[in-house]
């Protein structure tokens, strides 16, 4: 008799071993030796084989017998008990729908409801094994997975499904290449969402899989297994059927995401043939699905496709090409007449036509956008079917979705500003950063998701794994796509923005430094932290464009001195694979390194024409009007106390700017978030190592005043000179603090969290933003605080405040970006009036409650605004540019 090891690997072998494997588990243990040694004969191996798979999983399940097959001792005693009209709890039993694999199961209705239902019975309460299927099936909430209802003492109860089985449709036949990928794709999808919260089933089957009017799902996970849990199983437990157990199940090693995925490779394998086969002998699966089965049941999990997203993709593309026309139905003579035709012809070709075939012209096509509207974020979906903009239109921030074949775009309610978009890889959700916060929302809309906090982040991708990588303030982080807990990648990860996650789900692109720095430019880096290496020498957000088809070579998309730019890539060995060539040139850019646009998977591009007017210092009056401006503006303003003047920061550093003659004069070649003192001779400001000042004629180097970790970013200086009023940003949150100048006693704590604010011009009260009622609202306090005291001022949101210089006026910032204004009386009690509207500010994405004040108000009244009054009328979309980038 053959090796039993092989034996197993064949469709008669599997049967044979799935025979003998039900047939012992439904006899008494005291017959069952008896029954293997006559059934095995005199082939050893294959006795050993079959006593190890029964005391492995009769170890690992205890007195519940069974893998699939429920004992007929308890078969009998649940008959006894459960009956037409008897009652559960509030569940009235309607009569039995069958057995799974831990009791019978039974159709019943919800009487409080009035809803059908499936109703799992445990023969024991709540045994061990029954507490873990009903956690693991609790925690799983997808279309194509059973829903789990309600837990009783010992019982699941279970959304009812109508259909049958995918085992009783296939006694009928194979199915269709349309149908076998259809289902395909939903059982994937199905497996997806459970590995994506560390579930994997392990007993996958046909008879696991029912298929109903509207659709397929998945059932009975009562043998799936959470990966974080080590206390549900033995390390070395066999359990599953055999038919469809993976190489590692038969060792009794632990099973994982990729041993759910060996048993999808057999099930695509038995759909599309009609016949169970193991895998060795997929050569008759249809040429189309052929590769995706086969690397699902490579031996050896690693050489397997590793995530069940990877396959559903796979499977999608093959959906989404033409069908092709079967050879099988041809005869020998046809096809060798047709090979001659094609020979001929290409010997034709050759003589006749010897210079290269024309390729397709680069076509570029305008897409117009919402009347009077800004863009700020962009990005192109996977499938190349939608862009996702983050607009700034009528003083608001929203993202606007507008599918290629529509006419106009749709704005996505609950967006507001949006920031860094970014595509899920199915095309399905957009990520993107509002309010210090990463969130998604479906791109047709619908409620949105806040995954984590992300004070500062820097762009973020979604990995094929069904993770999002993080440009964080302090860290390139991830997180699952569904939430959870923030990780930090490796340290050499630090210090990076604007993440993308190339195909292998292994490396991923960022942007590291300003130009000029000599790090400077888009790096590559391993997850794992194994490699890290520069790329391009250009600072700047990056994207990668997968390979043509049967290709290798991709395209790293980058800007260089406004010109967008595609270096070929070889996704094999992670290298150039030739000088990078232009695609576009006077890309728009948001901020330093942020080009305005966005690429599809199969190299489609969007993006913003024109170069940007930069943003500048203009100044308004009470009632909006401009009254001119004093030149180019960067992300903060802080007007001197004598009004002649202003400090800024920008990529070089600290400059002071005089309004007369409009002279600059670099301070610091590097730092941010300058404030004055209240005698006009100092500058505050932040610089990595802590809270600086420096004098503002420049002259004299930097004197550190508060050290620490994190952002420092100072605020304001009290009207006494003794205090600086700081934001305190660090990794899980941060403070709101006032620094003693003297240094002689510690920081004076104002808030809890990280905050924009300032000093009244008499100094005893400080206005400044806080959340803490889920809006950004301004907030009044005594200084030193004092009891506990508050006061709101502002109404339905506000950030950014400022006091007029003589204490008697609050002015801050609205959600909708109006200049508001609010009375106060700052004697010895607080009080303020009810906040109105002055004028519409065109200041944008105020949400960043640490971030800069971009507005000040100089001793005279008016108003210094840092404005962008830039409008983007449409965008350019790029086909067929590719020609010379890939081969």
């Amino acid at each position: 008799m053959s090796d039993p090891s092989q034996d197993r690997m064949t469709a008669e072998g599997w049967r044979r071993i799935e025979d003998l494997y039900n047939s012992a588990l439904k006899l008494e243990p005291a017959r069952r030796e008896g029954f293997l040694r006559e059934a095995c004969g005199s082939d050893k191996e294959l006795l050993s084989s079959m006593r190890s798979l029964l005391a492995r999983h009769l170890s690992a399940v205890g007195a519940e017998e069974g893998s699939g097959t429920v004992h007929g001792e308890a078969l009998s005693a649940a008959d006894s008990i459960i009956t037409a009209g008897s009652r559960l709890g509030p569940y009235k039993i309607s009569g039995p729908i069958g057995a799974g694999g831990m009791g019978q199961v039974f159709r019943a209705t919800d009487t409080r409801l009035g809803r059908s239902v499936a109703i799992k019975i445990s023969q024991e309460r709540f045994s061990d094994r029954f507490e873990r299927e009903a956690r693991t099936i609790a925690s799983l909430s997808h279309p194509n997975i059973c829903t789990l209802h309600d837990v009783g003492p010992n019982y699941l109860v279970m959304e009812l499904i109508e259909g049958e089985t995918l085992r009783e449709r296939l006694k009928r036949g194979k199915l269709s290449i349309a149908q076998t990928v259809q289902y395909g794709v939903k059982i994937a999808d199905g497996l997806a969402a459970a590995h994506a919260k560390g579930i994997i089933h392990r007993d996958l089957k046909p008879a696991n899989v029912m298929l109903t009017k509207t659709g397929l799902k998945v059932l009975d996970f009562g043998l799936a297994k959470a990966e974080h849990d080590p206390n549900l199983t033995a390390a070395d437990e066999v359990m599953g059927t055999p038919a469809y157990m993976s190489p590692e199940q038969f060792e009794g090693k632990p099973a994982d995401a990729r041993t759910d995925i060996y048993a999808l490779g057999l099930i695509l394998s038995e759909m599309a043939t009609g016949k169970r086969t193991s895998s060795s002998e997929n050569g008759s699966v249809p040429p189309v699905l052929e590769r995706v089965v086969q690397r699902c049941v490579e031996k050896d999990p690693d050489d397997r496709w590793q995530s069940a997203r990877d396959i559903r993709w796979e499977l999608e593309s093959i959906a989404a090409e033409p069908a092709s026309v079967s050879t099988n139905s041809r005869s020998p003579a046809l096809l060798i007449a047709l090979c001659v035709v094609i020979v001929l012809m290409g010997a034709l070709a050759f003589v006749y036509f010897r210079q290269k075939a024309p390729t397709e012209p680069t076509v570029r096509l305008s897409v117009l956008l919402p009347e009077k509207s800004r863009v700020v974020a962009l990005a192109l979906s996977p499938n190349g079917n939608e862009i996702a903009m983050s607009l700034v239109k009528d003083g608001k921030q929203h993202i606007w979705v507008r599918p290629m074949d529509a006419l106009e775009a749709t704005e996505l309610a609950g967006t507001d500003d949006a920031t860094f978009l970014f595509w899920s890889p199915d095309s399905r959700y957009i990520g993107f950063f509002a309010d210090a916060k990463l969130k998604k929302i479906e791109h047709s809309g619908g409620p949105v998701q806040t995954l984590c906090d992300a004070l500062g982040a820097t762009g973020g991708s979604w990995s094929r794994s069904g993770d999002i990588l993080i440009g964080g303030l302090f860290h390139m982080q991830r997180i699952p796509a569904v939430g959870g807990a923030l990780i930090d990648l490796p340290k050499n990860a630090d210090g990076q923005g604007y993440p993308y996650v190339l195909p292998d789900g292994q490396h991923y692109l960022a942007s590291r430094g300003g130009n000029g720095s000599p790090n400077a430019g888009v790096w590559l880096n391993a997850l794992d932290g194994t490699n890290s290496r520069r790329i391009v020498a250009d600072a700047s957000r990056s994207e990668f464009v997968e390979p043509l088809a049967g290709g290798r070579v991709g395209a790293v998309l980058f800007t260089r001195g406004g010109t967008l730019m595609a270096l070929p890539f070889d996704m094999k060995t992670l290298e150039p694979a030739g000088e990078p060539v232009a695609v576009a040139q006077k890309i728009a850019i948001e901020g330093a390194a942020n080009w305005l646009g966005g690429s599809s998977k199969s190299g489609t591009l969007v993006y913003v024409s024109g170069v940007r007017g930069a943003a500048r210092y203009v100044w308004r009056d009470r009632q909006g009007k401009t009254l001119g401006d004093v030149g180019v503006a960067r992300t903060v303003v802080e007007i001197s106390p004598d009004g002649k003047q202003l400090v800024g920061d920008q990529n070089s550093g600290l400059f002071r700017l005089e309004f007369a003659g409009e002279v600059a004069t670099q301070l610091t070649p590097a730092g941010m978030s300058p404030v004055w003192s209240p005698d006009g001779r100092d500058i505050a400001f932040f610089r990595i190592g802590g809270l600086y000042r420096k004098r503002a004629d420049g002259a004299g180097g930097a004197e550190l005043l508060v050290a620490g970790n994190g952002l420092l970013l100072p605020k304001s200086w009290s009207p006494d000179g003794r205090y600086v009023l700081y934001a305190h940003v660090e990794r899980g949150g941060g403070s709101f603090l006032a620094a003693p100048v003297d240094k002689q006693s510690k920081p004076i704590e104002i808030a809890a969290i990280p905050a924009q604010g300032v000093f009244s011009p008499d100094g005893h009260w400080i206005a400044y933003t806080s959340n803490e009622s889920g809006v950004s609202e301004i907030y009044v306090v005594p200084f030193p605080p004092s009891n506990g005291e508050k006061w709101l001022v502002s109404r339905g949101g506000g950030v950014q405040p400022r006091w007029r210089r003589d204490g008697k006026e609050l002015f801050y910032i609205s959600p909708d970006n109006q200049m508001m204004a609010a009375d106060v009386n700052a004697g010895p009690a607080f009080q303020s009036g009810n906040p109105h509207a002055l004028f519409q500010t065109q200041i944008v994405d105020t949400g960043i409650r640490a971030g800069p004040i971009s507005w000040d108000i100089a001793p005279d009244g008016r108003f210094l605004i840092i404005t962008s009054s830039a409008v983007d009328t449409s965008l350019t979309v790029a086909l067929n540019w590719r020609e010379g980038t890939a081969r």
